[in-house]
């Protein structure tokens, strides 16, 4: 809505008003700059931690604030490592009906800290808007849902999963950041992972399609839950 009322802005004053397109394009600028990082609002946070899950959980919201403020002064590599971790020390998995009573719920970052639990799209989801939040192109990360093996390598059972895909590159092979495991793997060293599909906040793609079939918000209204959510708890996109 910003960008738009700039043009709107724009159309009105260009007849007469030349002396303001200056500030106009430095405006518009400096919006296009700082849109690519998510920004979280920590007061709005951890007030919000407090009311809905209690003193004891104002801690690990603190604790969230501090690793990324820790983590901006590293490379994005180590910033992978540092998040990564973060959450496999934080968070314990539990199913999505033990937690919620619901069969597929995808919480934010505020509901998985609170809670201190949560399953492979809110283990994803936080990493997410973890790396956002630091300043990693939202062009080299991309949420993904796999069909992951289970039962061992023989095994020809999957079952659905969803983890964080690092791209440093364009087509490059992602780095992948898991729930099931503690390390970051290339997706290469992954051979127990089939992608169905992956998304980010601007676009969708369907398996390893290297071009966007559709907006994300459109077609997923779990993904548009979480932006509209995090917004309210803080999260600024």
């Amino acid at each position: 809505m910003i960008v738009k009322s700039y043009f709107v802005a724009l159309k009105q004053y260009v007849r007469g008003y030349t002396k303001i397109l200056p500030v106009f394009f430095i405006l518009l600028l400096s919006f296009m700059v700082f849109a690519d990082r998510v920004v979280i609002d920590f007061n709005t946070f951890v007030q919000q931690m407090q009311q809905r899950f209690g003193v004891s959980r104002v801690a690990v919201a603190k604790q969230w604030q501090a690793m990324l403020a820790h983590a901006s002064k590293q490379t994005e590599q180590q910033q992978l490592l540092i998040v990564n971790d973060f959450f496999a020390r934080n968070l314990r998995y539990q199913t999505d009906m033990q937690l919620w009573q619901q069969e597929d719920y995808w919480a934010t970052p505020l509901e998985t800290l609170g809670k201190g639990l949560g399953d492979c799209e809110d283990y994803a989801i936080a990493k997410y808007i973890s790396l956002r939040a630091l300043g990693v192109s939202d062009d080299k990360l991309r949420l993904i849902y796999v069909k992951a093996q289970v039962g061992g390598p023989a095994s020809r059972q999957t079952q659905a999963h969803m983890v964080l895909g690092y791209f440093a590159q364009p087509n490059a092979q992602p780095l992948i950041l898991d729930s099931l495991i503690t390390k970051v793997l290339p997706a290469v060293k992954r051979t127990d992972l089939s992608p169905v599909f992956s998304f980010n906040s601007h676009g969708l793609w369907a398996a390893n399609s290297t071009k966007s079939v559709a907006n994300p918000t459109a077609r997923l209204s779990r993904w548009r839950y979480i932006l509209e959510q995090t917004r309210q708890e803080g999260v600024r996109w």
